[in-house]
């Protein structure tokens, strides 16, 4: 379920609405176009108070690098220690608010926005909920992504800061414009938020093509489900037997753990994303299995795909068929996991983003 809100607000008599494109990301529209910022570039002020340095401050710092990586011409910025804040003042401001709060109310996080006369954005404020509980932390066991106890602050912050470029919501695709918390990257015990495919496509579209920008692939074990009013929701990765039925998972596993066989052949779905300026890329995707859920090419080869991807829809699949080994030790668990771009044909913004896993038990 979402957790945010978006407010529009004009200084003129333009409608504000939200259209959404035939598959894939939304924009903010004012007077029947996306609305942007004029001078490719958003920065907000961040509160002194709700971002002293230490690691709150290094969480949003994190989020606005990453989405200063993104292939549009939109450029992210923050400017720190702002000592006093207030909605509808003419500046971009971060900061955190007591839950019931003017502009907070029992959101987790708002964004608002405010457009000028032609319809250019003229402030957009990013609103925290303090009461809500919210880790800077990527450590996974401890996110609720991953069965823990907290709110993962940095999908949340990446979700409304696309907000503030002009993204609205989006319930048809595997996208950070959805649920957030259930679009993370995860290899291994670190848990990343990343701004995706989809709304990466959506800034393009806004903000034109940054043609220096970088190429970034990513695998992910979440995937488009279905939606909850205007956001999309995102479940786990499967494996699958070859009649395409999903494996039974073992009981009680804070992550999905499939019951397979040695010598059996599954089918393993992943999501393959191209969230750089190169559109399509071909790329090759190794299989390995792990002693561990760290995926690298360090781990047994299983063999090697290819995906050509464009960007704009994440590609979830499960045309992968890999066999079990016989080899292995009954009653154990293993790790299935997917390295996209394991050769390194590419140079990319990332490459902390192209592995990741899905447990496995063997019978």
């Amino acid at each position: 379920m979402k957790f945010s809100r978006l407010n529009q607000l004009l200084a003129t008599l333009f409608l504000a609405t939200v259209t959404q494109h035939a598959f894939a990301y939304t924009t903010i529209k004012c007077g029947g176009n996306a609305t942007k910022w004029s001078g490719n570039s958003y920065t907000a002020r961040a509160s002194s108070v709700g971002f002293p340095a230490g690691p709150w401050r290094d969480a949003l710092s994190s989020v606005i690098t990453h989405w200063n990586g993104n292939p549009s011409n939109l450029s992210f910025g923050v400017v720190w220690n702002e000592p006093g804040v207030a909605a509808n003042n003419n500046e971009n401001e971060v900061w955190w608010e007591a839950s019931g709060g003017p502009n907070i109310g029992t959101f987790p996080a708002v964004a608002y926005v405010w457009f000028k006369g032609d319809c250019t954005l003229k402030e957009a404020d990013v609103i925290f909920n303090n009461s809500v509980s919210y880790h800077h932390t990527t450590n996974k066991v401890s996110l609720s992504s991953y069965g823990g106890a907290f709110r993962p602050f940095q999908t949340t912050a990446m979700h409304e800061f696309g907000h503030a470029a002009g993204l609205a919501h989006t319930a048809n695709v595997y996208n950070i414009m959805g649920s957030d918390t259930t679009h993370i990257h995860a290899n291994g015990a670190i848990a990343t938020a990343y701004s995706g495919e989809d709304a990466n496509n959506g800034l393009v579209a806004v903000y034109g093509l940054w043609s220096g920008g970088p190429n970034d692939l990513a695998v992910s074990h979440w995937r488009h489900t279905g939606s909850s009013g205007e956001y999309s929701t995102h479940g786990r990765t499967r494996i699958f037997n070859t009649s395409n039925v999903e494996l039974t998972k073992v009981a009680g596993t804070a992550e999905p753990v499939y019951r397979v066989n040695k010598g059996q052949t599954i089918k393993l779905e992943m999501t393959y994303e191209n969230l750089g300026k190169t559109s399509p890329l071909t790329a090759k995707v190794g299989y390995y299995l792990s002693t561990n859920d760290t995926i690298t090419t360090g781990d047994r080869f299983l063999g090697e795909g290819a995906v050509t991807l464009y960007r704009g829809f994440p590609d979830t699949t499960n045309n992968t068929f890999l066999v079990i080994p016989s080899d292995l030790v009954s009653g154990q668990n293993y790790w299935i996991g997917a390295i996209i771009d394991y050769n390194g044909a590419f140079t990319e913004r990332s490459e902390a983003n192209n592995a990741t896993y899905i447990g496995i038990r063997v019978n």
